[in-house]
């Protein structure tokens, strides 16, 4: 029977990173203490950063109170200046 193997993209980038002796040495005792290299750690710390930071940039989060009220208001009518903005057509189209 064949066996299937996943190929891994290739790792074509690098980072390299300036930091004291303590903090590298914290980070070392982390990735130890997890089972990982410090890359490993590395990698998974700053890809779940990331993730956090590319979502806190692009969602909008309001109360609940304040989420019903965004919906209503879009629920509304749109006002004529909105809508002749929208049939206008411009001199260059």
């Amino acid at each position: 029977m064949a066996t299937a193997t996943l190929e891994k993209p290739a790792k074509t980038s690098r980072m390299d990173l300036r930091m004291e002796d303590e903090r590298k040495a914290a980070y070392e005792e982390a990735a130890r203490l997890k089972g990982q290299s410090l890359s490993q750690w590395s990698l998974s710390n700053l890809d779940a950063a990331a993730a956090r930071d590319i979502e806190e940039a692009r969602a909008m989060r309001l109360p609940s109170e304040e989420f019903d009220r965004f919906c209503e208001l879009l629920e509304r009518p749109m006002p004529k200046a909105f809508r002749e903005l929208l049939e206008w057509e411009p001199e260059w189209a």
